[in-house]
């Protein structure tokens, strides 16, 4: 979709404004006052003020259109528009833009390109502009308005469930499973009564549009044990979640590799197999997700192998550091790029829950082999990545007090667990200040 801009402006008469608020003031107050607190523009200070023009063309990409066919629209050239293609590339690929994009095209005094931003997220945006006949392209930020919010609750059901509740966004149940994803599987170890609170940012657009930041803090008690998250940077510089304790809450491996909705089948040395109708070892975890359920690597490492058998399906085979490899059978196809010698990030989708293969229905076989032996999943005891450095934990041991203390501030509906908490922590002291993110050593 895209809209022409009609550019024509009116001048709007200023000195005329300004003296009919000065009588409405005299009114009001006396001449001597209102002179002391009104400062007179000359002409040029008013007529002159920076105004950011109107664009010549915006709107959305619409659905099977192609950046070629949207700046034929805007009265580019064909020859244009592979200039601008060519000198965005290493910023950004303009042939892969998708349906919902937003877009700004400025023109210039004869209809070529003299401005264009192309949103890419709901975050940046590219922006494309030509100088002295020369194009330049740069990835820039949205600004935003950050605020720090605290939310609370008590699982009834399920986190989500408990978020809805609480009238939460949803997005925080994301970024919660993801923080203590290597020490809480939020499918089986959550339980009722069990409860959350946290500490994050919402961040607001100039445009009004609201998004969830970084989760600053957390705390998730289940079974009467606090796990905490507490944001701070690491050795590289980068924002990272600790424990309590300053020990990285990364490990090496993901404990799940995907959202599923139970377990079907466990490790077992000696397993009736519902295809083969025979007792065989079955060396890995059954998850049961609906088909095309989006499968994760568990960890950082380099794809061995990314094909299809008769038994497995189709599978992907993956070498982890410290001699860890990560098998994942019966997809339904593959993640983007997954292919031999690929390196891959952990959390990186590398397919799609299927039912090929030997297989009764859509499901998951996730196996590990450590020393080139199969282990149960669920029982690697893994280590974390670096804890917080010997030099920076004395500022972060400030940082997790004051944030400790914040926490067992915010308020949780049962009065019992919210005693239960206040009483643990009471000897805990700090300040009610929530420390800015952008501060986290």
């Amino acid at each position: 979709m895209i809209m022409r801009i009609d550019k024509t402006r009116s001048l709007v008469i200023i000195a005329g404004t300004l003296t009919i608020l000065v009588i409405a003031l005299l009114g009001q107050k006396g001449t001597d006052q209102i002179a002391e607190n009104i400062t007179v523009l000359s002409p040029d200070s008013v007529f002159y003020l920076p105004v950011e023009p109107e664009p010549t063309y915006a709107g959305t990409v619409s659905k099977n259109t192609s950046f070629f066919d949207l700046m034929l629209e805007c009265g580019l050239s064909p020859q244009e528009i592979k200039e601008i293609e060519k000198s965005s590339k290493k910023v950004y690929d303009f042939r892969r833009i998708y349906p919902g994009q937003e877009f700004k095209f400025y023109a210039d005094h004869i209809g070529g390109l003299n401005r264009l931003n192309f949103a890419i997220s709901d975050e940046s945006y590219i922006e494309v502009v030509r100088n002295n006949g020369e194009l330049s392209s740069e990835r820039k930020s949205y600004p935003f308005d950050t605020q720090h919010k605290t939310g609370s609750g008590i699982i009834t059901h399920s986190l989500f469930l408990s978020l809805q509740e609480q009238d939460l966004p949803l997005e925080l149940g994301a970024k919660i499973g993801d923080i203590f994803a290597w020490d809480i599987d939020f499918f089986t170890d959550v339980h009722k009564n069990d409860y959350f609170r946290f500490i994050y940012e919402a961040k607001t657009r100039d445009d009004g549009l609201e998004k969830i930041g970084l989760i600053i803090a957390a705390e998730f008690n289940t079974r009467g044990e606090s796990h905490y998250a507490f944001l701070f940077e690491n050795e590289e510089g980068m924002p990272d979640y600790y424990t309590y304790e300053g020990k990285s809450l990364r490990k090496q491996l993901l404990k799940a590799p995907l959202s599923y909705t139970r377990i079907s089948s466990n490790f077992s040395h000696r397993r009736y197999h519902p295809v083969l109708h025979h007792y065989s070892p079955h060396l890995g975890i059954d998850y049961a997700a609906p088909s095309g359920t989006p499968v994760q690597t568990t960890g950082d490492g380099t794809v061995m192998v990314a094909t299809r058998n008769k038994g497995n399906g189709k599978y992907v085979k993956i070498r982890h550091n410290n001699n860890y490899i990560s098998y994942y059978l019966h997809l339904s196809r593959f993640g983007k790029g997954i292919k031999s010698g690929v390196k891959v990030k952990q959390g990186q989708v590398i397919g799609y829950v299927g039912s090929t293969g030997y297989s009764t229905g859509p499901h998951l076989d996730y196996r590990v082999k450590k020393n080139g032996r199969f282990v149960n999943p669920r029982k690697l005891k893994l280590p974390p990545a670096k804890p917080v450095s010997e030099e920076n934990m004395a500022s972060f041991s400030i940082l997790r007090e004051r944030i400790v203390t914040a926490l067992t501030r915010i308020p949780i509906e049962d009065s019992r667990t919210r005693h239960f908490v206040e009483s643990d922590r009471s000897r805990k002291m700090g300040t009610d200040e929530i420390p800015p993110s952008s501060s986290s050593r």
